[in-house]
């Protein structure tokens, strides 16, 4: 008997049998994250709200987060505290970084998955798609993140300042730094020059 149906098309037809629990990334919608500088320590305020977003264990989140970071850490209420003064950019960078290892389907780019742990190892399956992988593989997720191009405007949020005291922002996987823009402020900026992952604008009036 000859199989009238190669691999794709029965991939294809598993698929439309797949409830849609996801269609797109509407209902995974992160809080901005609430940090605030406390003497010697940094507090993520509304560190549980993302735990619940994500649906991920806030030991879990948190043990990525300082081993990240390279500080301690501690949870305290809704809160987690940090030993010393992390900026607000490096735990956003650490919070994207967690998020595409432990959160995000690598096949569809649902948030809709499920970490489980065999013989040891953490297992990411999603709900979505049904795809699973070992999270210690590092496999690129299918999403296209934005890129940005010398010459071009953007409109970007300053979401802290840098040692020279230059605005920074953050557009996909790019750090943008904006010289004399405040925190806080949307600007439209230029892209002048980038180097790999860094990218130097100016203010577009």
């Amino acid at each position: 008997m000859v199989d009238i149906y190669n691999y794709e098309d029965l991939l294809k037809r598993a698929r439309e049998k797949v409830i849609p629990v996801v269609h797109s990334g509407e209902r995974f919608k992160l809080p901005e994250a609430d940090i605030i500088i406390e003497g010697k320590n940094t507090i993520f305020r509304n560190f549980l709200d993302f735990c619940k977003v994500m649906d991920r264990d806030p030991q879990h989140f948190s043990k990525f987060l300082v081993r990240e970071l390279g500080t301690a850490g501690i949870i305290q209420g809704e809160r987690l505290i940090f030993k010393g003064k992390v900026s607000l950019a490096d735990i956003k960078d650490r919070i994207n970084q967690y998020i595409k290892t432990y959160v995000l389907c690598y096949e569809c780019g649902s948030p809709d998955t499920i970490l489980k742990k065999e013989d040891r190892i953490e297992i990411l399956i999603c709900k979505a798609c049904g795809a699973t992988r070992p999270v210690t593989a590092h496999v690129e997720i299918k999403i296209q993140e934005e890129k940005i191009e010398e010459g071009k405007v953007y409109e970007v949020e300053i979401i802290d300042i840098s040692r020279d005291g230059d605005g920074i922002a953050k557009k996909g996987s790019y750090t943008i730094y904006v010289p004399k823009a405040k925190k806080g402020q949307k600007l439209k900026v230029k892209i002048e020059k980038i180097k790999k992952n860094i990218a130097f604008a100016t203010i577009v009036q």
